[in-house]
């Protein structure tokens, strides 16, 4: 029987604060899917069913985005000069969490359910049982943000190569309250809020 996506973290939520972190099932690398059927499926949805992503769904997804894929901690999305800036944030209805690549977890940043201020005026996104929040760390490259935001956008096609060849949607949007969501995940000055993927099954 499939794990749906946060039950253990609500569980553990229950019996402490918060829980701080919580390890990820492995991802499944073995997916029939080729780069070029995914090429062919992707396109963008804004339209999303209520069904849950299970857990296994999510290790997947999140390895895809910016995971780790060599023994020397380098990524599967490429960053200037390696910096790593990139980080990603999962947002649903129980728990706002950022992803630690490294050790394939999720660490809590809060138990709020800040998609309403990612939706913006585009409600039909808001049935998206997920949300993956793209954030980049300008500070590594100085003054300079053109990387961190190029950096972001390899990452934001990793979202969408991947949720087409695991049968999902998604759409990269620009559109939400930044300043809302800084504050929500407690993030520093020089961190910049890129893009966010709504991401489930399509509405249809």
């Amino acid at each position: 029987m499939k794990k749906i996506m946060f039950l253990a973290i609500s569980l553990l939520c229950g019996m402490n604060a918060i829980a701080q972190e919580y390890k990820l099932q492995a991802p499944d690398k073995n997916v029939s899917t080729t780069l070029f059927e995914a090429l062919q499926n992707r396109h963008s949805v804004r339209d999303f069913s209520t069904k849950e992503i299970t857990e296994a769904q999510l290790s997947n997804l999140l390895w895809a985005t910016i995971g780790v894929n060599r023994e020397d901690g380098r990524m599967v999305a490429p960053t200037a000069m390696n910096r790593q800036e990139v980080s990603v944030y999962v947002a649903t209805k129980d728990a706002t969490c950022l992803y630690n690549p490294k050790e394939h977890s999720l660490t809590v940043i809060n138990m709020e359910d800040i998609r309403p201020i990612l939706t913006g005026r585009q409600t039909s996104v808001g049935n998206a049982p997920i949300f993956l929040i793209i954030v980049s760390d300008s500070s590594k490259f100085g003054d300079s943000t053109g990387f961190a935001e190029l950096d972001a956008g390899y990452v934001s096609q990793n979202i969408c190569l991947a949720a087409a060849a695991m049968g999902l949607g998604t759409v990269p949007r620009a559109m939400m309250d930044r300043d809302a969501v800084k504050k929500a995940l407690n993030l520093g000055e020089k961190q910049l809020v890129v893009l966010n993927h709504p991401i489930g099954y399509p509405n249809e």
